[in-house]
């Protein structure tokens, strides 16, 4: 390998080592969105799936709700959530719940009722999340949750 080659990787890592913890310590921004669809068997949203607008989004973990939003009129949410205690108890204990019964969207679906999802890690979001300083967190699926009662 030429010299300047070698200066430049060593100065390459020498960068990462020196920047990468305090990205690491600064990790702190985790952005919640989705497309929220007005159907109580949606396996995936696409342009064809009719939306839920103007819909209460609850991030909730446990009995906790931890954060809300409100879908616009193309049903997208977008929620900037503190850490929690970790990412892997965001994307293992919390969920997203839709409260907002879904006949304010179609006036043929039940009024009683929930949306919920559990979360996952956007997948090309990682690296930037690391490097970037903000994790985006999407909703896996969406499935309807009948009232008991």
């Amino acid at each position: 390998m030429a010299p300047a080659s070698r200066a430049s990787l060593l100065l390459g890592l020498m960068i990462v080592a020196v920047v990468a913890p305090v990205a690491i310590a600064q990790f702190g921004n985790i952005i919640v969105s989705g497309t929220v669809p007005c159907s109580t068997s949606t396996t995936t949203v696409t342009a064809a799936t009719p939306v839920f607008p103007n819909a209460t989004v609850l991030l909730q973990c446990g009995s906790n709700v931890i954060s809300s939003a409100i879908t616009n009129i193309n049903g997208v949410f977008t929620m900037l959530v503190n850490p929690v205690d970790s990412l892997l108890t965001l994307l293992n204990s919390c969920k997203l719940v839709i409260p907002t019964p879904l006949s304010t969207c179609n006036t043929s679906l039940p009024s009683t009722g929930i949306l919920q999802s559990p979360m996952q890690l956007l997948s090309h979001g990682l690296l930037g999340g690391i490097l970037g300083v903000i994790v985006n967190v999407v909703p896996t699926l969406f499935t309807f949750v009948q009232n008991l009662g």
